[in-house]
C-alpha cells in the first residue's frame, strides 16, 4: 500500500507509514460499490431480519425445558440471560456434545453446566461480511447481535444466506449486477 504522503510502499494493512509515520489506517478498505462484495462490507447486520425477541432462559433452566423452547421457536439455539445480561448461548451442538454424548439427563443438567459462556456478539453497526467471517473461520452458526447491554437478538447462517438471496442477489432491474467469475 502506497503511503499518500511520501510515497513509501508499505505491507497492506499496516496502520503507519513506515518511512515517514502517517496514519494509513483504513486506507486499505475496499470502496464502496452497489456490487455484491460492497454490499457485504456496507450494509449493516441491524438492517437484517433479526430473530427478535430472542428465545432465552435463565443459567438454571434444565436442558430439557431448553430443548422444549427451542422446538417452540423452531429454532436452533436460546441465549442464556439473567435479567437483561447475556450470560450464554445454548444451541444444538451443546445439546449433542454436551448433554448426549456424554449421557447426561437432560431434566437434570442446568445451562450454566452445558452453555458456552461469554459468546461472540455483534453489534448492529457491523458488516454481514464480518458475521460470514466469524461464521466460517470459527464455525459459529448462530451470533448474538448486542447494542451496549441490550441483547436485540440473534442472527444465524440461515439469515445470512436469506439475505444474500434476497436482498443482495435480488437486484432490481436497472441496478448494477451482482459480479460473476469466469472459469
Amino acid at each position: 500500500m502506497l503511503c499518500p504522503n511520501c510515497g513509501q510502499d508499505n505491507i497492506q494493512g499496516t496502520d503507519l507509514c513506515e518511512s515517514c509515520g502517517s496514519d494509513l489506517a483504513g486506507l486499505d478498505l475496499p470502496e464502496a460499490h452497489p456490487g455484491f462484495r460492497g454490499r457485504l462490507m456496507t450494509d449493516h447486520i441491524g438492517d437484517l431480519r433479526l430473530t427478535s425477541p430472542p428465545p432465552s432462559v435463565r443459567t438454571t433452566t434444565t436442558v430439557f425445558a431448553a430443548i422444549s423452547l427451542m422446538r417452540e421457536s423452531r429454532l436452533g439455539c436460546v441465549l442464556v440471560q439473567d435479567g437483561s445480561e447475556l450470560q450464554g448461548i445454548f444451541t444444538e451442538r451443546d445439546v449433542l456434545s454436551r448433554v448426549v454424548r456424554p449421557g447426561r439427563d437432560p431434566k437434570e443438567v442446568p445451562m450454566f453446566e452445558v452453555m458456552t459462556p461469554r459468546p461472540i456478539t455483534l453489534s448492529p453497526s457491523d458488516p454481514p461480511a464480518y458475521a460470514i467471517h466469524l461464521s466460517a473461520a470459527r464455525g459459529l452458526r448462530h451470533l448474538p447481535v448486542v447494542e451496549g447491554d441490550q441483547v436485540l437478538g440473534f442472527i444465524s447462517v440461515r439469515h445470512l444466506l436469506r439475505y444474500i438471496h434476497e436482498d443482495v442477489l435480488a437486484m432490481p432491474e436497472g441496478s448494477a449486477e451482482p459480479e460473476t467469475r469466469t472459469p
